[in-house]
Formats: structure tokens, C-alpha cells, sequence
């Protein structure tokens, strides 16, 4: 019987998704630790109202570093993108056409309206949606609580940059909820993002389009509104500030 719950417990151990990406970063010699923001950036978190996690991951890398990065959070409406994934996937399967739900997407993208991917969830299915985020890796997303980790998120956007779908990259940019991450990057570098908002809720994530690209999420919950509406955009500073050293500038 233990022979059989051990041998039980290593596979289900086997089965769980491997987040060794995002961790390589971690494996670095102590004297190098202190050039990293993770110190910083959990620093200045620990005074923070509310939970709060950031993921940084460089795409040319495939390497990154985060704080609490694995700890479930709310989604809000960064949930919008896998839904719009989950539509595309539809039109390249000739089962959906863009000019039936190109309208809908444009408001979901751009305006974050909540009407409109409530709609696309009802043309392609929830079940279709839920798969979509299994495709992506999004291991401990839960599509009906609406929840998610930085770590999800990271996977979401390096798979839409892998794709490379400008439509969805078009209708991911320049919203009308510009007032987050891009406030802490330089003029001139393009942002392709998702935010998400609720009473309590300030969070931010997407691909900053540098010369070196990185994806950068940053939730949070419980927070103090106006603390987060500052505290966002700092972070974001300190992280460019770190990742200007990789030589990035605007495209």
C-alpha cells in the first residue's frame, strides 16, 4: 500500500507543469544578486498595500525573473486575451470569419468592453475557451473563477509573440488604457497589453517592444488605488532600467 501511494504521489508529481523558465534566472552567483531588481522590487513591495506579483521574461532569452509570480490572483480583464486567442483560433480553422467578430474583438482589444467578449465566448464556446488556455500552458488558470498567476500570464504572451498575429498584436495596442506599465517605459517603445481593474484591482501585462522584446505582468488585489496608480508605473522604471542594460531601445 505505501509502495503504491509513493509511486502514486511521483507520478502526479511528474504531471504537474515544470516552471524551471522563469526560476533560471534565480540560479546566479549571490555577488550578482544585488544587480538584479528582484531584491528591489520585493522591497519596495513589502510596504505595499495588498498582493502584489511581477514576472519579467525575455523572449530572445527564453529566461526571467519574478516576485510571487506563482501566486493565484484575480484575472480581471487580462482573462479578455485568451478569450480573443480562442476566436482567432476559430477564424484559422475557417469555422468563424474575422468580419463577423472583427467589431467585437476591436471593443474587447481596445476598449476593454465586458459585453463584447461575453459575446465571442458564446460564438466559439466556453469548453473551447478553456482549451485554448490549456494550449497556452496556463496550468493554474481557472477560466470560471477567473483567475490566474503572473507565471500564466508570461506563458499567454510568449505564445502570442511567438504566433506572431498582428491582427491580435494590432488590437492589443494603443488602447484606451494607457495609464499602467506605459507611463515607466520610454517614449517610443510600443507596448502590446492587456489591463485589468476592479475596486481593488490595478494590474498591467504584456510585451514590451524593445530591440531585446520581454513579456512584464504586474497584478495585484486589495491594493490602495492611489498607492497602485504610482507604485505600477515605478516598477516598470525600475525594471526597464535593468533591462536598458541589455542595449534595448525602440524598434
Amino acid at each position: 500500500m505505501v509502495t503504491g501511494l509513493v509511486s502514486g504521489w511521483l507520478w502526479w508529481r511528474e504531471q504537474k507543469p515544470q516552471l524551471e523558465p522563469l526560476k533560471i534566472s534565480y540560479q546566479i552567483e549571490r555577488k550578482e544578486e544585488e544587480e538584479k531588481p528582484v531584491a528591489r522590487i520585493r522591497s519596495r513591495l513589502n510596504s505595499a498595500q495588498g498582493d502584489w506579483a511581477v514576472a519579467v521574461y525575455r523572449l530572445d532569452e527564453k529566461k526571467g525573473y519574478g516576485v510571487n509570480e506563482e501566486t493565484v490572483l484575480p484575472a480581471a480583464s487580462i482573462m479578455k486575451v485568451p478569450i480573443m486567442m480562442a476566436v482567432f483560433r476559430k477564424i484559422e480553422a475557417g469555422s468563424l470569419k474575422l468580419e463577423d467578430v472583427e467589431e467585437d474583438l476591436r471593443a474587447t482589444g481596445k476598449r476593454s468592453d465586458n459585453d463584447a467578449p461575453a459575446t465571442l465566448v458564446q460564438m466559439v464556446g466556453r469548453d473551447f475557451v478553456k482549451q485554448t488556455i490549456a494550449q497556452l500552458e496556463m496550468a493554474h488558470t481557472d477560466f470560471d473563477a477567473n483567475t490566474t498567476t503572473a507565471y500564466d500570464v508570461v506563458m499567454m504572451w510568449r505564445k502570442i509573440y511567438e504566433e506572431k498575429n498582428q491582427q491580435l498584436l494590432d488590437l492589443l495596442q494603443d488602447s484606451i488604457y494607457e495609464d499602467r506599465i506605459p507611463p515607466g517605459l520610454p517614449v517610443g517603445i510600443s507596448f502590446v497589453h492587456k489591463v485589468g481593474t476592479d475596486l481593488d484591482i490595478w494590474s498591467d501585462a504584456g510585451i514590451v517592444m524593445a530591440e531585446k522584446p520581454f513579456v512584464l505582468v504586474i497584478m495585484n488585489e486589495k491594493v490602495d488605488m492611489d498607492e497602485a496608480k504610482k507604485l505600477v508605473p515605478e516598477l516598470t522604471a525600475l525594471i526597464w532600467d535593468y533591462e536598458a542594460g541589455r542595449n534595448a531601445k525602440p524598434q
